[in-house]
């Protein structure tokens, strides 16, 4: 059985588990993001002090990059889980 959008709905305890899954990748992104916009502004700052301090600024150049990489491999670990999901067209 589906329902209005062709999907099968999952059993109560298996919906639970991807909900839960699901918000905590969703929160693991939000704070690499947040990570990232954070050392952005601190580096900004370094940049506006004189002199500027371009040692910090590469240090947070790279904590950037990694939070970007971490953000980008629970956007693939979430598309992973959301393609385990069960729809009318597996059912068939």
């Amino acid at each position: 059985m589906s329902d209005a959008k062709g999907q099968v709905p999952l059993q109560s305890s298996a919906a639970a588990e991807f909900v839960r899954t699901y918000n905590a990748q969703a929160h693991e992104i939000v704070d690499a993001m947040t990570a990232a916009v954070t050392s952005a502004e601190a580096g900004l700052n370094w940049l506006r002090a004189e002199p500027p301090d371009l040692e910090e600024v590469r240090k947070l150049l790279n904590f950037i990059a990694s939070d970007g990489k971490r953000a980008a491999e629970i956007i693939i670990r979430l598309q992973a889980l959301i393609e385990q999901v069960p729809t009318a067209d597996a059912a068939l």
